[in-house]
């Protein structure tokens, strides 16, 4: 029996997204049929979150503390959304179009330690479904997940599935990009390239876990050591609160060079949030703080956009399908000079 998989993602620099591939080519070579679906193709995320914005405390405190302007976003907390949770009947037809597959991954970046808002909406809308479908989720992250996995756990039970696993990986640190002078295309994707062998051993690895749930063959893949919760618990708070410090003293915020900017509308259709709007001369401007995804910094094609001033004429991230062309290219001129 050929094992059906429903890999459903949301990225903010294409980090996810790569991930997510790397999954599927190991399921594909080891006799899965495996499907990727990018979660903007799938529903109008914007106008899902809109309707029910779900903000995570980093967002809401800089609300609060640094608001962009004098209109407050009706923002959810996270305790607000987890107990207002309906079916919206928008993706009540997804329990018949997922039907035939066996699994489901759901897959995001790790925004404080928790998924993307976007994706947490949409987890929070799902229907409940009445037969339950085995899920896992994966995550990317810049070093800490903190408790992603138990909260992703959580939120897919509540919604009547079995979930079964969880895969994470670090690849580049592609959100600190945006603070240097310079971003090195060539180290950054060669050591992508050994992230990404690393990823695909990890994935492996739980795919022989996944072979022994599917032949009900009882198998432990993830032993929690309780010392590694004791000693990790003050760097996750460290890392939490200094990343939060960082974000709200250093990077919050948005601001533009019009003398750059070409009125492309780019920022403007890449914000997942639907948060970027056009002034009266046409010039982007965001009057709420959003997820901080990248997406409108890292997109802009003439680096006409900045958060904070630290962020003002620094490098973007291109991509990983960049650095890996930048890595391959290396290689082959390596291999020309070898002959």
């Amino acid at each position: 029996m050929v094992i059906k998989v429903l890999l459903i993602y949301f990225s903010g620099t294409g980090i996810t997204r790569h991930f997510a591939t790397l999954i599927q080519e190991r399921m594909a070579a080891n006799g899965y049929s495996c499907d990727l679906l990018d979660l903007e193709e799938l529903t109008d995320i914007t106008v899902l979150w809109q309707k029910k914005p779900v903000a995570l405390p980093y967002t809401i405190r800089a609300e609060v503390k640094r608001p962009l302007s004098n209109y407050p976003w009706p923002y959810l907390t996270l305790d607000e959304a987890l107990h207002a949770v309906t079916e919206n009947p928008v993706l009540k037809k997804l329990e018949n179009e997922w039907a035939d597959y066996d699994l489901i991954g759901f897959g995001s970046p790790v925004y404080g330690f928790r998924p993307a808002p976007i994706m947490i909406r949409f987890l929070l809308d799902l229907p409940n479904f009445k037969k339950p479908k085995k899920v896992f989720s994966f995550a990317t992250h810049d070093g800490a997940q903190g408790d992603y996995e138990n909260f992703t756990r959580q939120v897919l039970t509540d919604k009547g599935f079995k979930f079964i696993g969880h895969l994470d990986h670090s690849f580049v640190y592609s959100a600190s990009v945006i603070m240097r002078k310079s971003f090195d295309h060539l180290s950054a994707g060669r050591l992508l390239v050994r992230k990404s062998a690393l990823a695909r051993q990890s994935i492996n690895f739980f795919l022989k876990y996944l072979d022994n749930v599917f032949k009900g063959i009882p198998d432990i893949y993830r032993i929690t050591n309780p010392l590694s919760i004791i000693f990790g618990l003050p760097y996750r708070l460290i890392y939490s609160y200094g990343i939060d410090f960082l974000l709200n003293h250093f990077l919050f915020g948005f601001g533009i060079h019009k003398k750059k900017c070409i009125q492309c509308m780019t920022c403007v259709m890449q914000c997942p949030q639907g948060l970027i709007e056009l002034d009266e001369d046409g010039y982007p401007l965001r009057l709420y703080h959003c997820m901080y995804c990248l997406r409108c910094l890292n997109w802009c094609p003439t680096d006409a956009l900045y958060f904070s001033r630290l962020t003002d004429g620094k490098a973007r991230f291109p991509g990983p399908e960049v650095l890996l062309e930048a890595a391959n290219q290396d290689e082959m001129a390596s291999r020309l000079r070898t002959f």
